[in-house]
């Protein structure tokens, strides 16, 4: 079992840094594979172990792609937990080894049961935790799982008083060497209530300075995000949340080095809740990552952000030069744009198609998977040579930028410097 804390900023910041940072050894990046799991591993690996992370998704199903008995959100997150246990397991680790777990809920008034199933299983070594009510998951699921693990004994478990948590986070984030995963974040109270007035302006300042709090106590500051994601009800709050949180944003970040983000617009984050953010931040150089193939978004975002061995990239869609939606009305085209600007952001890192180690795929509602899901495979087998798909897994949400129809977010691990 990983240790809970090493006793707070203070002895942590005594560390070495070369003893602190996680190994992106790129021999130890391996496909999980388990016959008793469902697998898809034609879209996605259950899961793949790169360096000191492994990145993996699960659901209820069985290996035949089916529910079973297991039919309420409870019941299937028992089983959503155990089967990610077994897919540790696999590779000699457990649940004790998550730092890191999104919750995707296609009906959102579940969320209590399944916040309740987590508190229960996650009693010591809580994992940093965001929920979001998304519009569908496929085979009938209720409940979707996507985790982040670690084998790093350098791990510390992060708790702040005043600070409300988001509903099922026992933590706020958990630090893994040099990065911290932080739950989600929202500017609900204790309880869940928002004091009005309801605005997008002022939960996106409110959050914005809980984050820059929670930092502050690991020695950082909102300068040190590497990575954020944005998860709000509707594009019509778009307008107001830009606005804040450039103004927060002021003096901290150039406009052309705002940290890689992901704007998603869901179901549901529960009543009056008009935000939620869940952020990576990180110790040390972080170095922007630019492709000249792929549009510029100053004020919004960067394209991407190398940290140590590691490539976090915004989300990518369809969106090119001129705010221009390529293949408009196309799922295809727009998957296969949404592939090349990856691809092409990850070669202006120095790297390839075969680094790219997870995915996640947000599809607007009502569109055909199958037809995402041949373009897909088709795109990886084409422009890599490893012939392993990176981990990963598909939600479909309410809405994303506007005449866009996919958005996927990718990790890569490249090689050393």
């Amino acid at each position: 079992m990983l240790p809970c804390g090493y006793g707070g900023v203070g002895q942590s910041g005594a560390l070495d840094r070369s003893q602190r940072s996680p190994s992106a050894d790129k021999n130890r990046m391996n496909a999980i594979s388990v016959s008793q799991l469902f697998s898809e591993n034609q879209l996605f690996n259950q899961g793949v172990q790169a360096g000191a992370f492994t990145f993996l998704a699960q659901d209820a199903r069985g290996p035949d792609g089916t529910l079973g008995s297991d039919r309420s959100a409870k019941e299937q997150t028992h089983r959503t937990l155990a089967n990610l246990d077994t897919a540790l397991k696999s590779i000699g680790e457990s649940l004790n080894h998550l730092v890191s777990l999104s919750v995707f809920l296609p009906d959102y008034a579940d969320s209590a049961a399944v916040a309740e199933v987590l508190r229960a299983t996650f009693k010591t070594n809580p994992p940093a935790v965001n929920f979001v009510g998304v519009s569908g998951l496929e085979g009938d699921c209720c409940v979707r799982l996507d985790a982040l693990a670690t084998t790093s004994q350098e791990r510390e478990t992060i708790f702040i008083s005043g600070i409300p948590m988001s509903i099922g986070a026992s933590c706020h984030g958990v630090r893994v060497g040099d990065f911290v995963f932080l739950s989600g974040v929202d500017a609900a109270d204790a309880n869940g209530r928002i004091a009005p007035p309801v605005t997008i302006q002022l939960q996106t300042t409110e959050v914005l300075k809980r984050i820059q709090r929670i930092l502050a106590e690991q020695k950082l500051a909102l300068a040190d995000l590497c990575r954020t994601f944005m998860f709000i009800p509707g594009t019509e709050y778009r307008p107001g949340y830009g606005e804040a949180r450039k103004e927060i944003y002021k003096g901290v970040f150039n406009e052309a080095e705002f940290p890689p983000n992901s704007g998603i617009y869901i179901r549901s984050l529960g009543q009056n809740i008009l935000l939620r953010s869940m952020a990576i931040a990180y110790h040390g150089k972080q170095t922007i990552v630019t492709s000249p193939k792929v549009r510029l978004a100053p004020g919004s975002f960067s394209q991407s952000v190398r940290v140590g061995d590691w490539l976090l990239l915004a989300g990518q869609d369809a969106v090119g030069f001129d705010r221009i939606v390529e293949a408009e009305g196309s799922l295809a085209g727009q998957t296969e744009v949404t592939l090349q600007h990856t691809k092409d952001i990850v070669e202006a890192a120095g790297g390839a198609l075969d680094d790219i180690v997870k995915t996640t795929v947000y599809l607007t509602k009502g569109m055909d998977r199958v037809e995402f899901s041949a373009v897909y495979r088709k795109f990886f087998e084409t422009h890599s040579s490893g012939g392993s798909m990176p981990a990963g897994l598909t939600v479909e949400v309410q809405e994303l930028s506007p005449r866009c129809l996919v958005e996927i977010d990718s990790v890569a691990i490249l090689p050393s410097r």
